[in-house]
C-alpha cells in the first residue's frame, strides 16, 4: 500500500487559527547554516522526516518541508506556493537583472511562455549535436591535465570547466572565456550566503556579478548586428519576431541559463566520482562495466543532489501536518531529505546502483522541472566516462570531503586526485 502525503491546503476563513501550531517552537534546534550541517544534513534531515515534516527553521526566518510528496506538491502548486521570490531570496541585492521577474521566479501562467521558448535550447535534437563538443571539451581538459602532472584538483581543475565551457558554447560567447565564467558562476553561488560574508567578499561579488551582465550585454550587442545559430541568436529572433520577449528578458535568460547549466553538472560530476571513492561495491562495479556509469549519475542524483533546496513563497496560510504556514513566509522545499524518504525509496539511505531513477526531486518537478535536465545527465556521464577510461588509477588523496559550506548547493569545494 503506497503512502500518500496529505494535500497542502490553504486555511478556510471559518478555521480557528489556534487549531494549528504557527509559532516557532520546536524541539529541534536545526541550523542549516552551521558547519557541521552543512558537511553531513542527512541524520538531521532523518529526524525532520519523522518528527516535524514541517518545521520552522529560526537561522533562517524560514519554513521547511522535507518529506518527499509534500516537496513535490509544492512544485506541483504554484497556486500556494511561488516561485515569484527565488532570485531575491538567492542572490538579494546581488541579482545581476533585477529590473525583470527571471523566468525561475515566475508562475504559471506568466511563466509559461517564455519556459516553452527556452526549453527549444534543451530540446533531444540540440542534446544530441551537443554531445561531440562535450566530447571535445572533456579530452580537451583531460589533455591540459595530464600534460601538466598526476595530481591535480578534479573539482578546480577539472569538473567545474566542463559545464561553464557547454554552456558557453550553447550561449554562443568566446571559448575563452572560460575562466571568467567559473569565477562569475562561483560567484553568484556563494551569493547565496551573502549574509556570513564579510563586507568586502560582498563587494567583489557584486563587482563580479556587474562583470557578467556588461559581457553578456555586449554579446546580445553583437548578436543583434551579427545573428549565429546559438541560443542568445534564438531569444533575439524570438524577441524582434514580435515574442513576448523584451531586451532585459533576452539578458536575464541568458544568465538564467548560464548559471543553472554549470552549477549542477559540475557538482554532479565531482559526486559521482566521490561516490566511487567512499564505496568500494560501487566502485567495482563501474569499473568492471563502464555501461554502469549513467545509472553512477542517476543515482549520485539522488543521493546527493546538487541542488539542496528550492525557494519559495506561500501565497496563502497553508495547514500541512498540524502545522500552519503563515501567508508570506518563506518556504524551502528541501530536495536533499526528499530524495532520502524512506516513504518513497526502499533504503533510501543506501547508495544503490541499478536502482530506478525515476521519480528523484534533483531536477525539481512539474512547471519549474529543469529544461536541462538530459544534457547535463549527458554531460556527467561522458565526463565519467572519459576520466575512467584514460585515468584507470584514479584515486582520493583526502581521506574526509572537502564540502562546500553553503546551506543551498551539495557538492564538494575541492577534491584532489591522483591519476
Amino acid at each position: 500500500m503506497q503512502w500518500v502525503a496529505p494535500l497542502p491546503t490553504c486555511a478556510g476563513a471559518d478555521r480557528p487559527k489556534q487549531a494549528l501550531r504557527a509559532e516557532p517552537m520546536s524541539r529541534l534546534l536545526f541550523d542549516p547554516t552551521h558547519r557541521d550541517v552543512q558537511i553531513d544534513p542527512y541524520p538531521w534531515y532523518a529526524r525532520l522526516r519523522e518528527e516535524e515534516p514541517v518545521h520552522f527553521i529560526e537561522p533562517l526566518n524560514a519554513w521547511g518541508l522535507f518529506r518527499y510528496e509534500d516537496c513535490k506538491n509544492a512544485f506541483m502548486h504554484p497556486e500556494l506556493y511561488s516561485a515569484r521570490d527565488f532570485i531575491r531570496q538567492a542572490f538579494g541585492d546581488l541579482d545581476p537583472v533585477p529590473e525583470t521577474p527571471s523566468l525561475i521566479a515566475m508562475d504559471p501562467p506568466d511563466h509559461t511562455p517564455l519556459r516553452k521558448l527556452t526549453s527549444h535550447a534543451f530540446s533531444p535534437g540540440v542534446t544530441r549535436k551537443m554531445i561531440p563538443k562535450i566530447e571535445a571539451i572533456v579530452d580537451g581538459l583531460l589533455d591540459e591535465i595530464q600534460g601538466r602532472g598526476r595530481t591535480f584538483d578534479f573539482v578546480n581543475d577539472f569538473a567545474a570547466y566542463i559545464p561553464v565551457s557547454v554552456t558557453a558554447e550553447l550561449l554562443g560567447v568566446d571559448p575563452k572565456q572560460r575562466e571568467n565564467f567559473k569565477i562569475w558562476t562561483a560567484d553568484l553561488l556563494n551569493a547565496a550566503n551573502r549574509a556570513a560574508l564579510a563586507d568586502e567578499e560582498v563587494s567583489r561579488i557584486r563587482d563580479s556579478v556587474s562583470e557578467l551582465r556588461r559581457y553578456l550585454e555586449q554579446v546580445i550587442r553583437e548578436r543583434r548586428e551579427e545573428p549565429r545559430d546559438d541560443f542568445i541568436s534564438m531569444l533575439i529572433k524570438a524577441e524582434e519576431g514580435g515574442d513576448t520577449l523584451t531586451g532585459i528578458q533576452v539578458l536575464s535568460t541568458a544568465i538564467l541559463t548560464h548559471f543553472g547549466g554549470s552549477e549542477t553538472p559540475s557538482h554532479l560530476i565531482s559526486s559521482s566520482l566521490i561516490a566511487m571513492f567512499e564505496q568500494p561495491e560501487v566502485n567495482d562495479a563501474v569499473m568492471a562495466d563502464r555501461n554502469l556509469v549513467p545509472s553512477l549519475v542517476d543515482e549520485t542524483l539522488r543521493y546527493w543532489s546538487p541542488v539542496n533546496l528550492v525557494f519559495q513563497t506561500a501565497t496563502c496560510d497553508i495547514d500541512l501536518h498540524d502545522r500552519c504556514i503563515p501567508a508570506g513566509s518563506h518556504v524551502l522545499s528541501y530536495i536533499g531529505s526528499a530524495n532520502r524518504d524512506e516513504r518513497k525509496f526502499k533504503d533510501a539511505d543506501r547508495f544503490v546502483l541499478g536502482r530506478d531513477p525515476h521519480g528523484h526531486l534533483s531536477f525539481a518537478h512539474g512547471p519549474h522541472y529543469c529544461p536541462g535536465a538530459s544534457l547535463g545527465t549527458r554531460m556527467a556521464s561522458i565526463a565519467i566516462a572519459k576520466v575512467l577510461e584514460r585515468m584507470p588509477a584514479i584515486r582520493k588523496i583526502d581521506e574526509v570531503t572537502d564540502w562546500l559550506p553553503s546551506l543551498w548547493i551539495r557538492g564538494a569545494r575541492t577534491l584532489a586526485v591522483s591519476a
